[in-house]
């Protein structure tokens, strides 16, 4: 997991860098048509990169840029996928082509160090999540998707995801927008929220011991312009509301805050088929 952390704080050390060679890449000049390869049955329909600006942990008031990024693949014959949210992650389709598609999902959680104002916590190392998604299309202009997943690494727990987004394209733009709601096990309360003896000798927070499930609403908007018919950038904002016994947790509500906003700016490319 040292790797991961490494590359996380290069991410943060150069977040203009990224920006500047990904709007380099997305240039018009740049824009050659590339093949679809295919993976093991699976097209590979598009791939993103970007910034994002957002807590330094979950439940921090403190922000700093974070690499953010995803890949869409799709079986070898279903239709090119019509919209991918800035926060979808990792796609693999398995099932369906019409208004209900399913597949492998994949997001990776970012460490957890032990500065700041988590000096003197434990730290958690970075965290793979790993699981399905499940795409519904009552219209062509929205998609509900479902997302079930475990983590490996850093947690070891059950988290899920419901999202909507009503979408509308005007010439070169794509504007999207919808609810949010996450849901995490007790055990994930439990490893992010809770402050243990141990921490509270060191760091002098007092001792926290959630028990129960964490819900958190929130909502996304974003802003997609096709700068030819492979590269586009996209700009997102998110925001997340932690409720119950992690906004209660004094990692929140004495050292951070139960408000979470982020902000990204990604490149994506559009493989041909």
């Amino acid at each position: 997991m040292r790797l991961f952390r490494s590359a996380s704080r290069f991410a943060r050390r150069r977040p203009v860098a990224l920006g500047a060679a990904a709007l380099a890449i997305a240039s018009p000049a740049a824009a050659q048509e590339i093949a679809a390869p295919e993976l093991f049955g699976w097209t590979l329909e598009s791939v993103r990169a970007g910034v994002r600006y957002a807590p330094d942990y979950l439940g921090s008031d403190d922000y700093q840029p974070w690499f953010t990024g995803a890949v869409v693949l799709s079986p070898r014959n279903a239709a090119p996928v019509a919209f991918s949210a800035p926060d979808d992650g990792v796609s693999i389709g398995l099932l369906g082509q019409g208004p209900l598609t399913a597949g492998l999902a994949g997001r990776w959680r970012s460490s957890r160090d032990d500065d700041n104002d988590l000096a003197g916590f434990e730290e958690i190392d970075g965290a793979v999540e790993a699981g399905v998604f499940v795409n519904w299309w009552p219209a062509d202009w929205l998609r509900v998707r479902a997302e079930a997943r475990r983590g490996f690494g850093g947690h070891e727990s059950w988290v899920g995801g419901l999202g909507a987004d009503a979408f509308v394209r005007h010439d070169r733009w794509v504007f999207s927008a919808g609810p949010r709601l996450e849901w995490s096990d007790a055990d994930f309360t439990r490893t992010y929220f809770a402050v243990t003896p141990a921490d509270a000798a060191r760091s002098g927070v007092r001792p926290y011991a959630p028990s129960d499930d964490t819900w958190t609403p929130g909502a996304l908007v974003s802003a997609a312009y096709k700068v030819n018919p492979r590269w586009s950038l996209e700009a997102s904002a998110t925001y997340w509301r932690l409720t119950g016994e992690a906004a209660d947790s004094p990692i929140v509500a004495d050292l951070g805050s139960e408000d979470q906003f982020s902000a990204s700016l990604s490149v994506r490319y559009t493989l041909g088929r």
